[in-house]
């Protein structure tokens, strides 16, 4: 076999086996905590050698790190890198749709990232690369202004909604989501629900 038709093939055993072990761990994972889920029960589950387990992650912190690297490699590729900086309304929908759709296209992981994210590793991330595309309000507005935490005041409450929204099975399509959050954040709520200032 030449080499490089032998290293696909092992490149695909490679993927088989961690997604094998990714979706053992997401089962575990529905019944117990992190910390109550051994790597003896898992590579079991799996039926995978331990030994197996070992070569690819430290123990099961390091796989969940290591799952949280590899969805925010794909959330920079298909949303961070194609935003610029939001100059326009629709310049902040059209990022909230693509946000909202790489969570509902990847609904099994985004939640279970989101779960066990125990040090909001991911969290901070994914926040720290909206906040380089919306005004930062801290560097708009004075130290004793209290407008300068809007921006935060935003960040916290679209990340509490979109994880509320996964929660709840994503049932608003992305589109409508993101127009709702976007009106929220340019108008205000009292705008959004009655429709004056």
């Amino acid at each position: 076999m030449p080499v490089r038709e032998e290293r696909r093939t092992e490149d695909r055993r490679v993927k088989r086996t961690k997604k094998a072990l990714r979706e053992c761990l997401f089962k575990l994972l529905e019944d117990k905590s992190v910390d109550e889920v051994t790597v003896k029960e898992l590579t079991s589950m799996a039926d995978i050698n331990r030994s197996t387990f070992y070569f690819y992650y430290k123990d099961i912190d390091d796989m969940i790190i290591q799952i949280q690297d590899e969805i925010y490699s794909v959330f920079e590729r298909d949303v961070i890198n194609k935003a610029g900086e939001f100059n326009t309304r629709e310049d902040f929908v059209q990022y909230l749709v693509r946000f909202l759709s790489f969570c509902k296209e990847r609904e099994k992981i985004c939640r279970f990232v989101m779960s066990n994210d125990p040090k909001n590793i991911l969290s901070k991330r994914i926040k720290s690369s909206l906040l380089k595309c919306i005004p930062d309000t801290t560097k708009i507005f004075a130290e004793d202004d209290p407008k300068r935490y809007l921006t935060d005041y935003a960040v916290a409450g679209f990340w509490e909604l979109i994880i509320r929204w996964m929660y709840d099975g994503m049932k608003i399509p992305p589109h409508e989501m993101a127009t709702f959050l976007t009106n929220v954040y340019f108008y205000g709520s009292r705008y959004v629900l009655l429709g004056k200032e």
